[in-house]
């Protein structure tokens, strides 16, 4: 399977005799999100944070050299999150991220969920399909239809994305989430300690950390056509809590925004002029 690769990816796959036969596809996971985590969780097994060359990780994923499907298998770990890496040539290294070690390593189940939802969003076009769709997607002859017409897809590619994609949805479950915050409001004077598991970072342990009602913020945004949207959380954030956070605000635009609702100010039903007298 074919995949979406960086330059140097896709340079080492067209050395394995792997390109296309007929152009070249937009870039895509050329493996779902479940099989990238098998292969994170791999690599984690025997390294565990530290960096390795990325011929050792190849091996690791029983496959002889760093060839064309351990290339495509290596690009598809980074757009998912899952893998960073460093170097080029012989000097290059790869090593599983944060984002990886909250999947495999969080004991909270819904943390862990939360961290997989975030990863199936990850990649470009998966953001942009999941943006349009959202679970409810149309037939695979229109997905290919509009994938080969609009977005300069090979017949074979949108093939291959296709299954990928609905893999992963179906692995993420993403139709099932709410994103909403799943740490409880503190009741007034009495506030009770919620805890909140932060990613594992390299070399560190997971830490609880206890949030008091004092840490809550609510910040009401009125809107331009009337109402209000209020955002209620724990703040400051941090550089990249803020990111995470408007990644999945994006990611649930469909839920949230329909093109068939009018603003809410020309939705009022003002009195006429005979109930006004």
């Amino acid at each position: 399977m074919l995949s979406l690769c960086s330059e140097d990816d896709m340079s080492e796959v067209h050395d394995a005799g792997l390109q296309r036969r007929k152009g070249r596809s937009p870039n895509y996971p050329g493996i779902s999100l479940d099989v990238a985590i098998q292969r994170a969780g791999e690599l984690y097994a025997k390294e565990r944070q530290h960096p390795a060359p990325v011929t050792t990780v190849a091996r690791h994923w029983s496959y002889k050299s760093f060839n064309g499907p351990a290339s495509v298998s290596l690009a598809a770990l980074k757009k998912f999150g899952l893998l960073e890496d460093e170097g080029s040539g012989d000097a290059r290294v790869a090593r599983v991220s944060d984002v990886a070690v909250e999947i495999l390593a969080n004991p909270h189940e819904e943390r862990k969920r939360a961290a997989i939802r975030d990863a199936a969003i990850r990649p470009e076009i998966h953001r942009e399909m999941w943006e349009r769709y959202g679970s409810q997607l149309p037939s695979d002859a229109t997905l290919q239809w509009e994938l080969t017409r609009s977005r300069g897809f090979t017949e074979t590619g949108a093939a291959e994305f296709i299954r990928e994609y609905k893999a992963t949805l179906a692995f993420a479950r993403l139709e099932e989430a709410s994103y909403e915050s799943q740490v409880q409001v503190a009741d007034g004077d009495n506030a009770r300690a919620i805890e909140r598991e932060e990613p594992i970072g390299q070399g560190q342990r997971a830490e609880l950390r206890h949030v008091s009602a004092d840490s809550r913020r609510v910040f009401p945004i009125p809107l331009i056509g009337g109402g209000t949207v209020v955002v209620e959380g724990e703040f400051p954030l941090s550089e990249r809590d803020w990111t995470q956070f408007m990644a999945v605000l994006g990611a649930m635009k469909p839920g949230l925004v329909a093109s068939d609702v009018p603003d809410r100010i020309s939705d009022v039903d003002l009195p006429s002029r005979e109930d006004s007298v």
